[in-house]
């Protein structure tokens, strides 16, 4: 599928009484087709590479990832300080490396 441009985030909420879990949601941010959608104890790394997993399976590659401001996207020393594009997360790190060898 050419041209997606996916956007990834999670949110914490009682969905089952009694119980706070994260749903991690991978979607495409024109259409809001959802390609990847899945209860996770906490979001972070993993719960963020499952989802591009997910959607590179189901779906092929995308071309960009929007994310909000968590600290497995982006180092962000201070709530109120610019991104530090720098210092690459290891999130980062491996999107960087697997679009390096496309």
């Amino acid at each position: 599928m050419a041209g997606m441009f996916i956007h990834q985030d999670g949110s914490t909420h009682g969905w089952v009484p009694g119980n706070f879990w994260d749903l991690i949601v991978t979607m495409d941010d024109a259409t809001s087709e959802h390609y990847s959608m899945f209860f996770i104890e906490q979001e972070g790394t993993a719960s963020s590479f499952r989802g591009v997993r997910e959607t590179i399976e189901g779906h092929g590659l995308f071309v960009s990832l929007y994310t909000d401001r968590g600290s497995y996207y982006w180092l962000t020393p201070e709530a109120e300080d610019k991104l530090n594009k720098t210092q690459p997360t290891q999130f980062g790190r491996a999107m960087g490396q697997f679009w390096a060898s496309r």
